[in-house]
């Protein structure tokens, strides 16, 4: 992340926090006003423009956006006010304004059902191919999704996830899944927490697990509890690109391996 991005980014709270009324189809219409700049690379180029002013800068993408709602159109003027160092981190701007203005109209665990969604994914080799293959139009990708969740799934969920399929932008579905429930938990004041054992923990011991986790990080924590009998016992336990792993089936590899 470029610096000029860096201090942009504080841009995207004030142009939230100046939209209080923005709810979950204001969340879609910026997911459309980011995917839609995306398939005009001028404009974006001109919206990340460092040389022109930040009053011609929002000027333009409220002439190019005006069809979408007010908020939305306003949302993304704010941040394109700001400077970037590069004009896809404008779009990775507007997708987080999105999530952050989606989640703040919802108490469901929207985190913990992309999670799990997430590893229904990585699980299934074929559905895999499916949302994150090169076949298939974006279109057939978001109705699988649409097909596999209606029900099951908020829809703040499914907005979210719609939008996931139909930007791809060069990462595979296991990342943007993972990437998304991080974000959506830190949207909510909390940072996501996958604790992996062979046998569910009761929940007395998970509110334990959690209250000493957040002591030693020093914030609050989603926990996400995986079943997975193949650990054997003991436990993993993922913060971002933390892992605490003292499963049996790892310290088993690490034998294997001190032998070999």
């Amino acid at each position: 992340m470029g610096s000029a991005t860096s201090q942009a980014r504080a841009g995207i709270d004030e142009a939230v926090r100046a939209q209080p009324q923005a709810g979950l189809e204001d969340a879609r219409d910026l997911f459309r006003a980011s995917r839609a700049l995306e398939r005009s690379p001028q404009v974006l180029s001109s919206l990340g423009d460092p040389v022109s002013t930040p009053d011609s800068r929002a000027a333009l993408a409220q002439r190019v956006l005006g069809q979408l709602g007010g908020a939305a159109v306003s949302i993304v003027a704010h941040l394109a006010r700001q400077r970037w160092s590069e004009p896809v981190d404008l779009l990775a701007a507007i997708d987080e304004a999105a999530v952050r203005v989606a989640v703040r109209s919802t108490s469901d665990d929207v985190a913990g059902e992309i999670a799990s969604f997430g590893r229904i994914v990585s699980a299934d080799a074929q559905l895999e191919l499916a949302l994150g293959g090169l076949q298939g139009s974006v279109d057939e990708k978001a109705q699988l999704v649409q097909r596999l969740l209606a029900g099951r799934a908020s829809e703040t969920t499914l907005a979210i996830l719609d939008h996931l399929v139909r930007a791809p932008r060069g990462r595979r579905i296991g990342q943007r899944l993972r990437s998304a429930a991080t974000q959506v938990a830190a949207a909510a004041g909390r940072s996501l927490a996958t604790v992996t054992t062979a046998r569910e923990i009761p929940a007395d011991q998970l509110d334990r697990l959690r209250a000493g986790l957040e002591r030693q990080y020093g914030r609050t924590l989603q926990l996400q509890q995986v079943v997975d009998p193949a650990v054997l016992g003991g436990l993993r336990v993922s913060i971002g690109d933390d892992v605490i792993d003292g499963t049996v089936r790892s310290k088993l590899t690490d034998l294997r391996l001190s032998l070999a």
